[in-house]
């Protein structure tokens, strides 16, 4: 663009929060406690669900999916690894009832 140093950067708010290489995936707190399955579009427009029924998903945390990631130039467009990032959306506020119940079934487990 006339008038821009080369290199400069555009960034929009609240847009491409993703890292390259990784998907992010936004999940509520109940389910990222108590376990859930997850829809998520991969490439080539297909569907892939990922089950988390035993796994407590904190924010952060990532799942790789193998060969499901961008294609490799290197090595014949074999795909690489997809990364899936979680962002854990937590209440914005609890009741005294809620904050009560919630201490006492998490007082004990970490």
């Amino acid at each position: 663009m006339p008038g821009w140093r080369k290199g400069t950067k555009i960034k929009f708010e609240g847009k491409g929060d993703e890292k390259p290489g990784y998907l992010p995936a936004e999940i509520p707190l109940v389910d990222a406690l108590t376990g859930c399955s997850l829809p998520i579009s991969i490439l080539g427009g297909e569907k892939l669900t990922l089950s988390f029924e035993n796994t407590v998903v904190y924010p952060g945390y990532v799942k790789v999916i193998e060969g499901q990631g961008m294609p490799t130039l290197k090595n014949d467009g074999k795909r690489g690894d997809l990364h899936v990032k979680f962002l854990v959306d937590f209440p914005k506020e609890l009741s005294d009832e809620q904050r009560q119940e919630a201490f006492r079934i998490l007082e004990n487990c970490c």
